[in-house]
């Protein structure tokens, strides 16, 4: 009977599939902490720990000569030691990574996991029935400090998520994409889904957080964006030591993260609360919006601007095309006219015209991007007070009109769209009708044989390309 007891407590407390004791180790002396528990390992709390400790021994706090000295986080500086203790700290160096790697990705894979189980089972008769995830719940109220049932136990975890963002491009390659993957999950999984109403209090727990910590992260994933170009350094509130402010440059970052550091910047500002913080004020335009006019978008990596183009277009658009909620939608627009026009000048007459239309660093992903951009916020019916001022300047009119010959095809149609709002306006200036009536022939002329070919199959370009037409022939 005592081995019976003895049996049924190891059961209880160890694995659950069967025979995993066996794999684990029982007969070769498995450690704590090491890859194959881990592999096993179900308890989040012991997780987070573990990742907060390999944290801190790959990045610890920087010594006061060190700082003053503007050294890197990680570098240590050695004069004294022997190759076999440089040996044994890359030794310690790779195992601490190899650690964090796998607790990392064990928490990914405990997420996924469970919305794999609820996304399959049976729906309950009703939405307040569903049990609510508890990887995530557990997750999200402990990063946040909302745990109260482990007496400040986990209060050091609640500086993890900036931490692990400060150093992330010192992180291994796939080690990164799991950080990437834990932060956009938490923000997104109540969005979609049939069971998408049992995450939402996690996610919005996860939200709150992120919002509550909003100056330790975001400047970290909008200056993440900056892949090959030599941005300028840029203060960045919560690094390594909680309480401290590191200067950071862009020069070096991965390709990689930069994709990464776009996936978890869309994800935080699909939540209307934190993008009205990010386009709140002039000043947090100025650090968070006007970096990707000025230098991301100009990337010359093709996927690095790419990435920076869709976040600004979320940014000038508010991300409402994808807003299931009408209220939630109705206020991003507005929440975006309201910066849109606030700084109207800054954004179009000096940047988007003067770096995205036209410029040298303007290339055919840049223009047609932007030109798609400047269509969707013209016709968006919150935006008619910007949309009047950008018709009625002629300046904007000739870099269109230079757009509308673009030797790609695809840049001459997307052109067009923007150039039939300039002729649809029942209120043109007379600058605009003087340069449209000056060159009325060679524009209609130019227009009756743009995209010819279209005609056939798209009755309503067919129809709007012949009312530009006839529109400009009546002046």
């Amino acid at each position: 009977m005592a081995n019976s007891s003895s049996s049924n407590n190891n059961n209880t407390s160890g694995p659950s599939t069967p025979f995993e004791w066996l794999s684990g180790g029982l007969f070769f002396g498995k450690k704590a902490g090491t890859p194959s528990e881990i592999d096993t390992c179900k308890d989040v709390i012991v997780l987070l720990n573990g990742v907060h400790e390999s944290l801190v021994k790959l990045f610890p706090p920087l010594s006061e000569n060190a700082t003053s000295g503007n050294l890197p986080p990680t570098t240590v500086v050695t004069t004294t030691a022997t190759t076999e203790e440089l040996e044994k700290q890359s030794a310690e160096r790779e195992e601490t990574e190899s650690l964090l790697s796998a607790r990392l990705y064990r928490l990914r894979f405990l997420l996924y996991d469970e919305r794999r189980q609820t996304s399959q089972a049976e729906a309950p008769s009703s939405s307040s029935s569903r049990k609510p995830p508890l990887v995530a719940t557990k997750i999200s109220e402990t990063l946040s400090g909302g745990n109260s049932n482990n007496n400040n136990k986990t209060d050091h975890l609640t500086r993890l998520i900036p931490t692990l963002l400060n150093n992330i491009v010192r992180l291994p390659f796939e080690t990164r994409k799991d950080v990437s993957a834990i932060f956009s999950y938490l923000l997104l999984c109540g969005l979609d889904g049939a069971d998408a109403d049992a995450y939402q209090s996690a996610m919005h727990g996860f939200r709150d957080y992120i919002h509550a910590n909003f100056e330790a992260i975001m400047p970290r994933l909008v200056g993440g964006h900056g892949c090959g170009i030599a941005a300028a350094s840029s203060s960045v509130p919560g690094s390594t030591t909680p309480g401290t402010t590191t200067t950071h440059t862009n020069t070096n970052t991965p390709p990689d993260m930069v994709l990464h550091s776009g996936t978890m910047f869309r994800s935080c500002i699909k939540h209307l609360v934190m993008y009205e913080t990010l386009v709140s004020t002039t000043e947090n335009v100025e650090r968070f919006v006007f970096p990707f006019l000025d230098t991301y978008v100009h990337s010359p990596n093709f996927d690095c601007a790419s990435d920076a183009m869709d976040s600004l277009k979320l940014i000038l658009t508010g991300g409402a095309d994808g807003e299931t909620d009408q209220d939630l939608q109705y206020a991003r627009y507005q929440q975006a006219a309201t910066f849109l026009e606030r700084d109207y000048e800054q954004i179009w007459d000096q940047r988007f015209n003067a770096k995205l239309l036209s410029g040298p660093t303007s290339n055919y992903l840049i223009r047609r991007m932007a030109l798609q951009i400047l269509a969707t916020v013209l016709l968006t019916r919150a935006n008619y007070k910007i949309m009047v001022k950008y018709i009625a300047n002629k300046n904007n009119l000739i870099f269109v009109m230079y757009l509308l010959r673009d030797k790609s095809p695809h840049i001459t149609l997307d052109a067009f769209h923007v150039f039939k709002i300039f002729v649809a306006n029942p209120n043109k200036p007379p600058e605009i009708i003087k340069i449209l009536a000056d060159n009325k022939v060679k524009l209609c002329t130019y227009l009756e044989g743009l995209h010819k070919e279209k005609e056939s199959k798209d009755t309503q370009f067919r129809d709007e390309k012949a009312l530009v037409i006839s529109t400009i022939e009546a002046m």
